[in-house]
């Protein structure tokens, strides 16, 4: 038991050390770039070299694994937070044998361990905690996005019907033509064909683009900055919470240290009387 405490006291300070973490991410990017190079056309000899540099990453993610899980004091502990239950299941995962039946299987679930840099680097793991905290707002936006594609497509088809392109012939196509419309994706010769129909159309399409593109794509975009905000001051919040608590065990191991010195030269004293 005693030795199992000493270990993970051990380990903590190494898989948390930036070097370690550092080494971690080349071997992840490395691992993408075989993956990358297994898509040209590369002789059997070459393809034996990478199929061993493959298990010797696998090999090094296991260890890497076990390391983590043995720095917690619970080993259990490791799995109570969900990047590690991701690493572990991309981990777990990658290690379908990369020749065989399986090796398009094999391939595309290896390119996810890129994603474990997700969890090495704190900032992206803001980015996405703030992109899974916001999901509840933007769906509101996205409610109300589609709610006015909707309209403007009824009110297209009523308009523009009979357009030779035939985007306004049922309600699927305009509704397309109107997200073409949003990322700016050749709009104006839409545009102009229903001039020729209608020659104020020009208002339906100014209207449409300031309410989609200008006005909900930027609340979009407001709502994510202001998580990714709010995130930020959360990790600040730790970092100084994590920092007074160190202050505060520091006072009360130099009080202690105080009172040690103190009953140390009373005794010094008695002695000398």
């Amino acid at each position: 038991m005693q030795n199992a405490k000493k270990l993970h006291l051990q380990l903590q300070p190494l898989v948390r050390n930036r070097y370690f973490e550092l080494f971690m991410m080349g071997i992840i990017i490395f691992s993408a770039l075989l993956i990358g190079i297994h898509t040209f056309k590369i002789d059997p000899i070459y393809l034996e070299i990478l199929i061993t540099l493959d298990t010797f990453i696998s090999i090094v993610f296991i260890i890497e694994i076990l390391l983590r899980i043995a720095s917690y004091e619970k080993p259990l502990n490791f799995f109570k937070d969900g990047w590690n239950i991701f690493d572990f299941v991309v981990v777990a995962l990658s290690l379908i044998p990369i020749d065989g039946n399986n090796s398009a299987v094999a391939r595309l679930l290896r390119i996810f361990r890129i994603l474990r840099i997700i969890t090495i680097l704190p900032e992206l793991k803001i980015i996405i905690n703030a992109l899974f905290k916001s999901a509840k707002s933007i769906s509101f936006v996205m409610i109300l996005m589609f709610i006015i594609f909707y309209i403007y497509a009824i009110v297209g088809i009523v308009f523009f019907e009979g357009a030779k392109s035939g985007i306004w012939d049922n309600v699927g196509t305009a509704l397309l033509a109107l997200f073409g419309i949003m990322t700016s994706d050749g709009w104006t010769e839409i545009m102009h064909e229903s001039m020729e129909i209608h020659s104020l159309s020009w208002i339906y399409y100014l209207s449409f683009i300031f309410l989609t593109t200008f006005t909900f794509l930027n609340m979009i975009i407001g709502i994510i900055l202001d998580t990714l905000n709010a995130e930020h001051k959360i990790e600040d919040g730790k970092i100084v919470s994590q920092e007074y608590k160190l202050l505060e065990k520091l006072e009360i191991q130099n009080q202690i240290l105080m009172q040690k010195i103190e009953q140390l030269e009373k005794k010094i004293k008695q002695d000398e009387s």
